[in-house]
């Protein structure tokens, strides 16, 4: 009787609930290991990015949080941010995105910490940690926690490896957190779902997918990488597989839905031109065969980069990367190594449907795809935030390396890791990752350290000339006291912007930030040329609209600066500034009546505005009308005691 129940074991399958038990780890306290694994990890993600804790704001966190006119609104802008175009409240685009998860979070934030980036730096940080540990649960949970010591190498690679500064550090880069947060946690909840057939983990697991949409559409390479997860790596049940893959479709069908309708809404759904200083691939003229040739090598360079992650730059705008075609050897080298990478995996895949090492190329190449400007051009030519998802399948696969160097691959348990093979490569890899990860966070500090370091790196980046001209004319002179180092930092800032405009002449903002720097010189007609060609290549530019403004009312030119500030009053109505300054254009024309008319329309928008007040009482005084002349003339020393009539 019992050969008869044994023979009958032997022929049924065990199922995946059962070799999970069986294969988990279990302390003398019945803690599991792999949840003492996945605590190591979160400490040891801590460690790594603790000091980022410290850091400001940087790039482009103030257009996200600090100069977003909704964000900053607070929690009651919730409901406005689900339902409006990611750029909205900093400015107008044609071309919007739609990634409302990680706004509310700011909102929230700024709602109960205010203008503070630390809880915000602080909540980075920890959607990291979690990130590592969901990374690492699913890794060992695909393969059956039979490669739990795999699973955990990777996740350790991840947690550690530098490319991932920019997305821990920059606070903006929360969208991408929170978009891999949720990824993994929906791949986790399937893992379970497929073992337990429960439809509520279908659902949750589902809804977890598409908060992951919400946060970032580019996980919408997960369409293809959860089917070939679900059919292949864990088709115990097809019936299940199925469920799994129609509610992401259905999850994803009804993101787009919602984000056409959103930005049609506020016609933000235009394909536009992508600008060029953001995507040197954009360039016209550029050959078809030069720009898939320079592609090709940009992703060659994200290779480089994982193997070897310096030196890293925030930006890989216009001219950091120049233009190659097939001839270059680094483009020929780069696509040699992808077509074997796709070649090698396809012949794994046919051999063993369950292959690893397969798997983990096909998630490299699936995910990096998206970014690869090859079928179509994304904003940018190359990003390190980009190989976020990426890097994921390149440290699994390298940890499927290490396990094949120690030569216990059919090992359940942790001991592949103490193999002096193992350790001789990990520990010394692990101790320069850990170095360059500290040291690029205190990069990201702020503004000013992040781009005096990276232009080293990149000195003919239009962007990082720009953007270091602009830091320097517009927050660390105001900061700098001496009037004469003050100069000395607008002179430098002014050479930046100049050579930002070198490289690529048609940058607006550098145009804004010369015609600004030059007004507040005193140069006005250098200030001007630069205003107007500003004005011609972004005719939204409220500051240039404002300088300009300025300038023609010093050279007396009134009809265009009345001119200027009402176009500044189309784009900014909360302003008192040019209402204040068309003013002073009729009270100099000797139009008292509409000077004042202005004035009080000036003080509607912003009862605090001195100058209105200012100049109402000097405007009474011209007419006689003493009394309202003395009123105001009280009401302007209140608010700037060294005024005097």
């Amino acid at each position: 009787m019992s050969d008869k129940r044994t023979e009958k074991t032997e022929q049924t399958p065990i199922p995946a609930t059962k070799i999970i038990a069986q294969n988990q780890e279990v302390s003398k306290q019945g803690f599991p290991v792999n949840m003492k694994l996945a605590l190591l990890l979160g400490l040891i993600s801590f460690i790594v990015y603790a000091n980022t804790l410290k850091n400001g704001y940087t790039l482009d966190d103030y257009y996200a949080i600090t100069n977003n006119n909704i964000v900053t609104k607070g929690m009651s802008a919730i409901p406005e941010l689900l339902f409006t175009p990611y750029h909205r409240g900093n400015f107008i685009a044609t071309n919007d995105l739609y990634r409302p998860l990680s706004l509310v979070m700011f909102a929230a934030e700024y709602q109960l910490f205010g203008n503070n980036p630390a809880p915000a730096h602080f909540l980075n940080v920890l959607l990291f940690i979690c990130s590592v540990i969901l990374l690492f649960l699913f890794f060992d949970k695909l393969f059956e926690r039979k490669k739990t010591a795999v699973a955990f190498i990777a996740a350790l690679l991840f947690a550690v490896h530098p490319i991932h500064t920019e997305v821990v550090a920059n606070i903006k880069s929360r969208d991408e957190l929170l978009c891999f947060s949720f990824a993994f946690l929906s791949l986790n909840i399937f893992l379970k779902y497929v073992n337990t057939g429960k439809v509520v983990q279908l659902f949750a697991g589902t809804f977890c997918f598409f908060l992951s949409l919400l946060s970032k559409e580019t996980v919408i390479t997960f369409l293809a990488v959860i089917p070939l997860i679900f059919f292949f790596y864990r088709n115990e049940n097809k019936k299940r597989s199925a469920y799994i893959t129609i509610s992401i479709i259905t999850a994803a069908v009804i993101f787009l839905a919602i984000r056409f309708s959103v930005l049609n809404s506020y016609n933000a759904n235009s394909i536009e031109k992508i600008n060029v200083i953001n995507n040197s691939l954009a360039k016209e003229g550029l050959s078809s065969v030069s720009r898939i040739a320079t592609a090709i090598l940009i992703l060659g360079y994200y290779l480089k980069l994982l193997f070897v992650p310096y030196p890293l730059i925030c930006d890989y705008g216009f001219n950091a990367i120049s233009y190659v075609t097939f001839s270059n050897p680094g483009v020929l080298i780069s696509l040699a190594f992808y077509i074997f990478l796709a070649i090698f995996s396809v012949k794994l895949f046919l051999k063993n449907h369950k292959n690893p090492f397969a798997f983990g190329i096909f998630f490299f190449l699936i995910t990096v795809s998206l970014f690869s400007n090859i079928p179509f051009l994304i904003g940018t030519a190359m990003g390190e935030r980009l190989l976020f998802f990426p890097s994921a399948g390149f440290c699994f696969l390298i940890a499927l390396m290490m396990e094949r160097v120690a030569g216990r691959t059919n090992e359940s348990n942790l001991s592949i890791i103490k193999n002096k093979k193992i350790l001789g490569m990990l520990i010394p890899v692990m101790l320069v990752f850990i170095v360059i990860t500290i040291n690029r966070n205190s990069e990201w500090l702020n503004n000013y350290t992040l781009y005096t370091t990276d232009i080293k790196s990149s000195p003919q980046s239009g962007k990082l000339n720009l953007w270091l001209g602009l830091e320097l004319i517009t927050n660390i002179e105001k900061e700098e006291k001496d009037t004469s180092k003050q100069k000395e930092i607008r002179n430098e800032g002014i050479d930046y912007l100049r050579k930002s405009i070198a490289i690529y002449p048609d940058i607006p903002i550098a145009h804004a930030g010369l015609c600004d720097a030059y007004f507040r010189m005193g140069q006005y007609d250098s200030a001007e040329v630069h205003g107007i060609k500003a004005i011609s290549l972004d005719p939204n530019s409220v500051l240039t609209l404002k300088n300009l403004g300025g300038i023609y009312f010093i050279k007396k030119d009134y009809t265009k600066a009345i001119e200027m500030s009402r176009k500044q009053i189309k784009l900014k109505t909360d302003s008192a500034d040019p209402y204040a300054n068309i003013a002073a254009c009729f009270l100099s024309l000797g139009k008292v009546d509409s000077g004042i008319y202005y004035l009080n329309e000036s003080i509607l928008v912003d009862p605090t505005y001195n100058r209105s007040f200012e100049f109402l009482s000097m405007a009474y005084k011209s007419i006689g009308k003493t009394d309202s002349s003395k009123k105001y003339e009280a009401i302007a020393q209140k608010m700037n005691p060294g005024f005097k009539l």
